[in-house]
């Protein structure tokens, strides 16, 4: 058996949480409403359906706090929670910095990506252990729909 030297290990939420108040519930409440009018109203009943679906998952998703994550960089790959993903199925990483917050991108070569705040950790810290590994990604930006997401703080 391989002896696993761990580089860095922390633990944190994989997105920050947004603080929604009172104005926030309600303009999202008057938009949801103001489309199933819309919907009733023109007898597309599925997409009345669509709406009333979309406020319960959002409920169930946003009722709690943000899943946290465990994650350890080693030699032999990648600790995510209690899986461990080998380097030769990550392609890369980018970082992303917001109000209060860094982001952990980590690109895999099959399905999507993880991403993960930096928590307590100095995000150089994290960038410099994750480099020996994965090339970095300087110039990447989030998507149009993640800003979005993250401007209307759903």
């Amino acid at each position: 058996m391989t002896d696993t030297h761990i580089l860095l290990e922390w633990t944190a939420p994989e997105r920050p949480p947004h603080n929604r108040g009172k104005r926030w519930y309600l303009i999202a409440g008057a938009v949801a409403i103001l489309f199933l009018a819309y919907a009733l109203f023109t007898q597309a009943w599925t997409f009345a359906v669509v709406i009333v679906l979309l406020g319960v998952i959002y409920g169930l998703i946003h009722g709690k706090p943000p899943i946290t994550h465990t994650v350890q960089i080693s030699s032999q790959g990648l600790q995510w929670d209690k899986h461990l993903i080998p380097w030769s199925d990550l392609n890369s990483f980018w970082m992303l910095q917001g109000a209060g917050y860094v982001e952990v991108h980590i690109e895999r070569k099959k399905a999507g990506s993880l991403q993960v705040q930096t928590g307590n950790n100095p995000p150089l810290e994290i960038a410099s252990a994750l480099s020996q590994f994965l090339p970095i990604i300087s110039d990447r930006r989030e998507t149009i729909l993640d800003y979005i997401i993250r401007i209307c703080k759903l």
